[in-house]
């Protein structure tokens, strides 16, 4: 797995920041988005890192020894069901923020924790490997931050469709290629 399967990888499981930003904006008003927007971009690339951080640790410390001989379908296994979960996530409501939740630092976690679990997995798959953890990391935070604002500041009171749940799609069926191009190259 080189340096573009995983900034692909990372850039698809950070749809679901841009998707949950993207149903927020939705709901809240001018006043709040802006300070909120740059909130929630900090929260879901701080979640999505520590994740990330722990699915590679988890590897690295009580699997290394006896997952390596078959890293590629460790691999295989966990973007599949990814992909699979972002394709079914794609048609039913993602967790979002109104005016009133803006400042909800306890639904702010516990939405950030659920978003940012798709990492563990990833972190997993990325240090089986072999993968340097530091370019990795950095990666997936700046996605994850960028991701977060451009779906915050896509969305709009006025939108008759939530073209971000389309994106979510398309990012499933990426998963799963990319997850069948690991068992195939």
């Amino acid at each position: 797995m080189g340096i573009i399967s995983v900034m692909i990888i990372f850039l698809c499981i950070c749809v679901d920041n841009m998707v949950s930003a993207n149903m927020s904006a939705i709901k809240m008003s001018s006043e709040k988005k802006s300070i909120f927007s740059i909130k929630l971009a900090l929260f879901f690339a701080g979640f999505n890192a520590l994740w990330f951080t722990t699915g590679y640790i988890l590897s690295m410390v009580f699997f290394r020894g006896w997952v390596h001989f078959a890293n590629n379908w460790v691999a295989f296994a966990f973007l599949l069901l990814l992909g699979i979960k972002f394709m079914l996530e794609s048609i039913e409501k993602s967790p979002s923020f109104s005016n009133v939740d803006a400042d909800d630092t306890r639904k702010l976690v516990k939405v950030s924790t659920i978003i940012g679990l798709n990492s563990l997995l990833v972190g997993y798959a990325v240090e089986t490997m072999d993968k340097a953890f530091l370019p990795q990391v950095l990666l997936l935070l700046v996605f994850s931050f960028g991701l977060t604002l451009v779906g915050f500041h896509l969305g709009k009171k006025t939108s008759k469709t939530i073209v971000s749940k389309r994106v979510e799609l398309i990012a499933g069926l990426i998963l799963i290629v990319m997850a069948v191009k690991m068992i195939i190259i």
